[in-house]
């Protein structure tokens, strides 16, 4: 007779539920933040010194925050649902180009007055 390990009670793993929608709350909220001190600093003048200000400092740091709450959020969904996300990325993106694309045609008929 061979000694076997005994079973252990082990759950399955839950599903993230709540824990993914603040991360993916901290990715927004960090996401405006970062947005908000590059808008600020393309506004001042040129500097003169080549010291890190609190602006650079602000996106760097949001930018790694943003990251990591990111990565919580894509780590909480499944497979299938990260699937999803990618394709409805692809299919916004191509839109993006569609309206672009009939955007320059358009001007390009206005050109000739065939609008």
């Amino acid at each position: 007779m061979t000694d076997m390990p005994p079973e252990t009670n082990r759950t399955p793993p839950r599903p993230a539920g709540l824990r993914g929608h603040v991360a993916g709350m901290v990715a927004l909220l960090t996401l405006a933040a970062v947005a908000a001190a590059w808008f600020w600093t393309t506004r001042q003048p040129a500097q003169s010194d080549a010291g890190i200000g609190l602006p650079h400092g602000v996106i760097v740091v949001g930018a790694g925050v943003f990251l990591a709450s990111l990565m919580a959020e894509i780590r909480s969904m499944s497979f299938w649902e990260v699937l999803e996300a990618v394709w409805e990325l692809f299919v916004g993106l191509l839109a993006l180009v569609g309206t672009l694309l009939k955007a320059v045609w358009n001007g390009i008929l206005a050109l000739f007055g065939w609008d």
